[in-house]
């Protein structure tokens, strides 16, 4: 046997050898704001669906996810064992219910989501004629959950608001009431979101439990230039509401990043059936959306998004001695220091500066919105860090 034939068998039988590449396994306790099966405007496969849209980035960063899920609002996810009753054209299924118990498949998170129209009242109240709360319901979820799989990440789908309460005339909505419709998400909707996130984590506090805000993030990026000029009728298709394909694609970008910590991938080209200002403006949104997950913490600047804690891991970070206000911040960004600031540099989050200042105060009115470190230089030679949100 020559040289050639035996280099070429080599590399055969070690391809043979090589282990399979992993699968993120997910189990989702969701409704139609997660899969949107009766479509008013009918799509060729699962389009108005995360997973779907999941699938196919995962696919473009040679990743490989299966999904399972159930149907219901979280009375109905409390009684349990679940059932495995979602199907995918593309996505592989990743537990059968019929033949294997929960823990056989081997799960590495569960998503679970409430319904969009209780954020009326608080979710440690009971239900209406129920002795039991939305959180009560959660936590026998979570509990059964992680009685079956005790290293599962648990992750809350932060939803959008039923739409039909700020409508006089039915859908699609007016420049009025749609802001009123986006105020409310911001704001109490989120507020209850909010809520239940830190009783949840509270609850289980041996548990990396964490919040994926879809709902705000997307309603961010739908007031920024040029998202903010994509027709209502092209995201949503009634008053629920209801997603189109796009609300979706963009959805799942939002819970992509969140449960992979790491930006979508770049190269992936969203099909026809996206609307042409998300496609042609793909990479800004995917940036745009990494900027807001990574700023989203607690009061105590950990990440409700990242079990890595991603957006609070940056060495020397800002201490007693320094003031950084506003974070937000839309114009002039200020330092307040005990200490001698030799100066200060704002990069972006690929290490480039982009400014240079010998003063306390920072213009950042021509930054773009998004995510930039600020370093603080002392005189004495320390350098601090601290993430700034430039909206």
């Amino acid at each position: 046997m020559n040289l050639r034939i035996l280099i070429l068998a080599s590399l055969f039988f070690s391809c043979l050898s090589l282990p399979a590449q992993d699968t993120l396994k997910t189990f989702i306790f969701g409704h139609s704001l997660i899969n949107h099966e009766l479509q008013v405007n009918p799509t060729p496969s699962q389009e108005t669906s995360v997973p779907h849209w999941f699938h196919f980035l995962a696919e473009e960063a040679g990743y490989n996810y299966a999904v399972s899920g159930q149907y219901g609002f979280l009375p109905q996810h409390a009684n349990l064992p679940p059932i495995a009753n979602w199907g995918f054209d593309f996505v592989s299924p990743a537990w059968d219910s019929d033949n294997e118990p929960f823990a056989a498949a081997d799960f590495d998170n569960i998503l679970i989501t409430p319904g969009n129209f209780i954020q009326w009242q608080g979710p440690a109240v009971p239900y209406f004629n129920d002795s039991l709360s939305p959180l009560d319901y959660t936590n026998r979820v979570f509990n059964w959950v992680n009685q079956e799989e005790d290293s599962l990440t648990l992750y809350i789908y932060e939803n959008w608001p039923d739409m039909a309460p700020f409508l006089a005339n039915g859908f699609p909505p007016t420049p009025s009431e749609w802001t009123a419709y986006n105020n409310d998400l911001q704001g109490g909707f989120h507020d209850w979101f909010l809520e239940y996130h830190d009783s949840l984590m509270l609850a289980h506090p041996n548990h990396c439990v964490r919040m994926i805000p879809v709902g705000p993030v997307i309603s961010d990026l739908l007031m920024t230039s040029p998202f903010n000029q994509i027709a209502i009728d092209s995201l949503y298709e009634d008053d629920a509401p209801h997603g189109r394909a796009t609300k979706y694609f963009l959805a799942a970008l939002v819970t992509y990043m969140a449960m992979y910590e790491e930006q979508a991938p770049l190269t992936y080209q969203p099909p026809a059936i996206i609307d042409s200002t998300v496609r042609n403006n793909y990479q800004q949104a995917v940036t745009f959306i990494w900027n807001e997950l990574q700023a989203f913490n607690d009061g105590n600047g950990k990440s409700r998004v990242f079990c890595s804690g991603i957006a609070s891991s940056i060495e020397g970070e800002i201490d007693t001695r320094i003031q950084v206000y506003p974070n937000p911040v839309h114009h002039l960004l200020h330092v307040q220091s005990v200490e001698t600031v030799a100066y200060l540099e704002v990069l972006d989050l690929q290490g480039r500066v982009l400014i240079q200042a010998n003063e306390l105060t920072v213009y950042l009115a021509d930054l773009p919105t998004g995510m930039y470190l600020l370093k603080i230089h002392l005189g004495s030679g320390e350098i601090f860090s601290e993430k700034i949100l430039k909206k």
